[in-house]
């Protein structure tokens, strides 16, 4: 069976692929190795999908971490997180803004927002439970293989993810088709994860539950910091700022087998905090601490330095030198990340200099392209993930387009 265009996965990037090429008309197959669309965007935002958020194209990717960030430009440039959400709305569906940032469907429903994403699409274009095997080119043509049919195109979008959650179908098979073709790329690995640290767990267990808002937190052999909200958990350390860092805990790890990383439980620097306690010297340690840092820690660690609490002027310079030390730069020692599959976020992929930024398409095999978490595209909680898959999807298919219509 011969097509102008293969899509091989049906989750956003390859979705959103799809509905541009049915708006054309353009005689297309989207084959999907589960028995129904988007299982991993159904996940996402806790089942309520933020689909993209409001950040100028500019702001977007100032705040990636990959190396070749301005890659995306172009994808972005043409259909970012403001064309997103005009896409949506003009589709029905309401959004609402949290934090001043994010955007979620008004009905709280990640469902909602697959279906804007699959009700245009004609079913004679889709095919479930078609794993695909192997990708050929032959006589200017793809042959696509699953376990029971051949089919041929002209161009193939590939849209296989990471493999982050592989029990959604997302297990990377993008990689092995690259191979295939020699392109490049790199193995998949975890980001925006929680991160394992037997410290924690045994001086700190008290603290489990126990959050610290807008913590600076560095990791101290790479230099490599970053400021948001941390949680204490029953097995190491998560929320948002070590879930941004996880990436390159988890690199620190493969370099030095452990990685050691330094917070505050005090957002002040040691100075200030010395500062304030004299100030404040006649008043008993423990209530001035507390004006700074929530009371579970306060006890904790004091506990743990092995302090009772007195009048700050009772205490010696030394000791209290030492207090402020340690209530403003704790070290951690951490000892694992997450694994990829269970991460909420895979690095990894399509190399980029292997791609036309422009287009998405191999640069070395025409018609041929990646898009979406397949490429060694990744972005912070926040929208991002989903908006780098519908902005890619939207750019490679838009490319075909042009082709297939001789624009």
């Amino acid at each position: 069976m011969k097509y102008e265009v293969i899509i091989i996965g049906g989750g956003p990037a390859g979705l959103m692929a799809a509905n541009q090429l049915e708006k054309e008309n353009i005689h297309y197959l989207l084959v999907e190795k589960n028995d129904t669309y988007g299982r991993k965007l159904l996940l996402t935002g806790k089942k309520r999908c933020n689909i993209t958020n409001n950040l100028s194209v500019r702001d977007f990717i100032d705040s990636l971490t990959f190396q070749h960030k301005k890659f995306l430009y172009p994808a972005l440039k043409k259909f970012g997180p403001s064309e997103i959400k005009s896409y949506f709305e003009g589709k029905g569906l309401e959004l609402i803004l949290e934090d001043n940032f994010k955007y979620f469907p008004k009905t709280g429903k990640s469902l909602n927002v697959l279906e804007v994403l699959t009700k245009e699409l004609s079913e004679k274009n889709i095919k479930f439970n078609a794993a695909v095997k192997e990708i050929h080119k032959n006589n200017g043509f793809f042959e696509v293989l699953t376990k029971d049919n051949i089919y041929q195109a002209k161009y193939v979008i590939v849209a296989t993810g990471s493999k982050s959650y592989p029990s959604t179908g997302s297990s990377g098979d993008g990689l092995n088709f690259a191979q295939h073709f020699d392109i490049k790329y790199n193995d998949f690995t975890p980001a925006e994860t929680y991160v394992y640290s037997k410290q924690v767990v045994e001086e700190f267990n008290q603290l489990q539950g126990t959050s610290i808002s807008g913590c600076h937190v560095n990791i101290k052999q790479l230099n490599k910091s970053f400021n948001g909200d941390l949680l204490f958990t029953h097995f190491g350390l998560s929320g948002p700022v070590i879930m941004h860092l996880s990436e390159f805990i988890y690199q620190d790890i493969l370099l030095n087998k452990k990685s050691i990383i330094e917070f505050g439980f005090i957002n002040q620097t040691q100075q200030e905090l010395y500062n304030n306690l004299f100030n404040q010297k006649d008043k008993l340690l423990h209530k001035v601490l507390e004006l700074y840092t929530n009371k579970k820690i306060v006890e904790v660690l004091l506990k743990q330095l092995n302090i009772q609490s007195k009048k700050i002027i009772e205490i010696k310079k030394k000791d209290l030198i030492d207090i402020c030390k340690n209530f403003t730069n704790y070290q951690f020692i951490i000892d694992k990340v997450e694994d990829r599959e269970k991460a909420y976020v895979n690095k990894g992929g399509i190399d980029l200099k292997e791609l036309n930024p422009k287009s998405m398409e191999v640069s070395n095999v025409s018609g041929l392209y990646f898009i979406g978490e397949t490429t060694d595209l990744h972005g912070p909680i926040g929208g991002y993930n989903v908006t780098i898959a519908l902005s890619t999807g939207y750019l490679s298919s838009h490319d075909i387009i042009i082709k297939v219509k001789n624009i």
